[in-house]
């Protein structure tokens, strides 16, 4: 029996391996089903075993996806007073896995599609459910809004703590982020290099952390380059 569930364990592991790797590389739509369990190594009788449809896989790529992201937050290990430069640090830790996790690759263009289909169907007075509005029984999981909401509420905590200026509205500081996550996606689909990647963000920061720091000179200085990164876990292969 333990053989057996260790056996099935080693199965979704390979299947969502094998999904997230052509969710990246297709796209979601493109991506099929046939392909992920040829990947995988395994029939589309024992895929159907484990997951019902697509949709039921690209939830749990993107479930791995957000394990990655709240682990990276966890690592960075925010201290009173220096919560900037966890939001800082955490932008260098996403263009690191958006270049090198094959999971966050993949989470982003599936909820990148998601949001086109949606836009889509709107313009056509269209009504969907579900996560792409094909399979109503799939919670929708929306990984933009998972890492958005892990940088602004490291921001709200600055706030907190009394890092951000007075005259700096708190949806201010949300947009200034939302705008460094834009650039850093498109960056990556743009195929810049780490290094060039690294750069932009320290300029961008040099620019953004006076407008957004309250001008007296006893705040704690915040660093604009990249932290010491372990590898990251999901290359692309």
């Amino acid at each position: 029996m333990v053989g057996r569930q260790k056996r099935s364990e080693r199965t979704v592991e390979r299947l969502v391996t094998a999904a997230a790797d052509q969710f990246a590389r297709h796209g979601y739509v493109r991506a099929t089903l046939a392909d992920i369990s040829s990947r995988a190594g395994v029939t589309k009788g024992a895929l159907f075993f484990h997951f019902a449809s697509k949709d039921e896989l690209a939830v749990a790529v993107q479930e791995r996806g957000r394990e990655l992201m709240e682990h990276s937050v966890t690592g960075l290990g925010p201290a009173e007073g220096a919560y900037l430069q966890a939001v800082v640090d955490l932008t260098f830790v996403l263009q690191r896995l958006l270049r090198e996790d094959v999971f966050v690759r993949a989470s982003v263009r599936i909820a990148r599609e998601h949001r086109d289909s949606d836009a889509a169907d709107a313009d056509k007075n269209v009504v969907t459910e579900g996560v792409r509005g094909t399979d109503p029984g799939v919670e929708e999981l929306d990984f933009y809004r998972v890492w958005l909401d892990l940088l602004w509420d490291l921001m709200a905590e600055a706030r907190r703590s009394g890092e951000l200026g007075r005259s700096v509205a708190d949806t201010s500081a949300r947009t200034l982020v939302t705008a460094v996550v834009a650039g850093l996606e498109a960056l990556t689909w743009l195929g810049a290099q780490r290094a060039e990647s690294e750069a932009w963000l320290t300029d961008l920061w040099s620019l953004l952390l006076p407008a957004l720091r309250p001008d007296r000179p006893d705040h704690r200085p915040v660093r604009t380059t990249a932290p010491a990164l372990p590898a990251a876990q999901g290359r692309p292969s």
